[in-house]
Order: C-alpha cells, then sequence, then structure tokens
C-alpha cells in the first residue's frame, strides 16, 4: 500500500488541479456533456464533493435519483449527493468542494497509523483505509480527465496524483488482461506506457494472469499507448477500436488477441 504522506500528497495535487481547473470555467462550461454518461462537467465534481461528505460522516441526501447511467447500489448511492448539488452553480459547487476536500485533508493529517491501515469496505473490497484513498486520488484524477477532454482542455497528465493513478490500475492488471481480457493460458501480454506517466507492465497467464519483471522470450502481443489513453480505456470512457483507429494504440504481435484485451480493458464499475 502507498503511504499515507504520499497519499495526502497525491490527495492535495488532484483536488488543487480540480480548484485551478474550475475556477477558470464559465456556467456554460460546467454545463458540458463530460465523458460520463448523463452527468455534466459540474455533476463530475458534484460526486468528488458528495464522496468525500460521505466520507466525512454527513448524512446522504434525502432524494430520488433517476436515469439510465445509475446501473449499481455504487452509482446510486453517488447520484444521490450529485441530485443534491443540481441547483447549485458551477462556481457554487466547487466553493462546496473545496470546503469538503479542505476538512478531509486535515482529517487524514491527524489519522493514527493503526487508522489509516485498518480493514475495511472500500469499492476494490475489503482493505486497509489507505487503499481506499488511493482510489480517491484515481477516482479525482480520471474524473478531472473526464471534463477536461470534452472540453478540450488537456492538462494534468502526470505528476504524483497521475502516478498513484496508474498504480491503481496496475494492481489490477492481472484481473483485467486474464479474466476481462481472457488472454490465454501461456500467453505474454507487454502494455507499453509511452507517458507522461512511463512504465511497462509485464502479464504472463500460467494458472492465472500476474505481472512479472520480464518475459524469458518475447510477448506474444504489445499494446502500446499514452498513461492517460491507457487510464481512458481501463476506466471504461473510450474504445479501443476508436484509438486504434487513430494510432492512439498500436497492437505488436498476436492482432487478434491485442484487440481482445484493449477491447475489455475497462474494469470499473
Amino acid at each position: 500500500m502507498i503511504q499515507k504522506k504520499d497519499i495526502i500528497e497525491g490527495l492535495e495535487e488532484v483536488w488543487a488541479a480540480w480548484e485551478n481547473f474550475g475556477s477558470e470555467l464559465s456556467e456554460e462550461e460546467w454545463l458540458t456533456s463530460s465523458r460520463c454518461p448523463g452527468w455534466t462537467v459540474k455533476d463530475n465534481l458534484s460526486h468528488i464533493a458528495g464522496t468525500e461528505n460521505m466520507l466525512a460522516g454527513n448524512p446522504a441526501p434525502e432524494n430520488s435519483p433517476v436515469g439510465e447511467h445509475i446501473r449499481n447500489p455504487i452509482g446510486t448511492a453517488n447520484e444521490h449527493w450529485v441530485e443534491s448539488f443540481r441547483n447549485y452553480s458551477g462556481a457554487e459547487v466547487l466553493e462546496a468542494f473545496k470546503e469538503i476536500t479542505s476538512e478531509r485533508i486535515e482529517v487524514l493529517r491527524n489519522l493514527e497509523e493503526e487508522q489509516f491501515t485498518k480493514v475495511g469496505w472500500t469499492p476494490a473490497g475489503e482493505a486497509p483505509y489507505g487503499r481506499f484513498m488511493q482510489i480517491r486520488i484515481y477516482d479525482s484524477w480520471l474524473h478531472l480527465q473526464d471534463c477536461r477532454e470534452p472540453l478540450g482542455k488537456p492538462g494534468d497528465e502526470d505528476g504524483k496524483s497521475a502516478e498513484i493513478s496508474v498504480q491503481e490500475v496496475v494492481e489490477a492488471i492481472g484481473y483485467i488482461v486474464g479474466k476481462r481480457g481472457k488472454a490465454p493460458e501461456g500467453s505474454c501480454i507487454e502494455i507499453c506506457l509511452t507517458g507522461p506517466i512511463e512504465r511497462t507492465l509485464n502479464v504472463q497467464v500460467e494458472e492465472k494472469a500476474q505481472l512479472v519483471d520480464h518475459f524469458e522470450g518475447e510477448p506474444t502481443v504489445s499494446l502500446t499507448l499514452t498513461s492517460t489513453d491507457f487510464l481512458a480505456l481501463t476506466g471504461g470512457r473510450n474504445s479501443a477500436a476508436q484509438y486504434l483507429e487513430d494510432g492512439r494504440l498500436v497492437i505488436e504481435g498476436d492482432q487478434e488477441l491485442g484487440k481482445q484485451i484493449s477491447e475489455n480493458l475497462a474494469f470499473t464499475v
């Protein structure tokens, strides 16, 4: 698990990025559709603010959210908070976000180590509280990109929060390649992230798919793309076919297997 100091620094960085991004938006931009179905740019920030309110122990709003984009209990819980901010302006949501995240950072700074490592519920199953906070960095970073892309305002693709977001996906890469991508036993899958976060992920499939330091021979297939596009695909935001067509994703080796894996990278709920 990533250390408490790094988690706090990652949260501070990504939340500051959200503040800087939001402070420059017009109300029309706040109401622009994001990469998340059913959510505007403002809704994405409402979701982040709502989750931090939930973690602060504030009671969930009493409302009745509806929408085809609500597909599971977690989605319903998220939507209660999003709906509660629906009549706020973008600037008002940003102020509410700044208030709760400032409060949450202070709580985390004062959290004893035994509380930080205490196992409990997280979106990834039973895990230490610190892992939950790692997921909060990933969630906050990915939703920022969900809003930057439609507005044509790229940024914040590197730094500690981006590195931790990549690591969050790396921890699930065996499941992604083996279960989701159905890579066959005996195959070796290389995923090369060209930057801004540079990583080479070697996944070997034996009894199960797992990350290894290196392969004995050549990989069965290699997928090459940026870390930003990797996180978009594993987050289910965009299609691999689109990336293949415009050259953002390059497959070398077994083309059929590469397409099969790339089309099934999404693992978030």
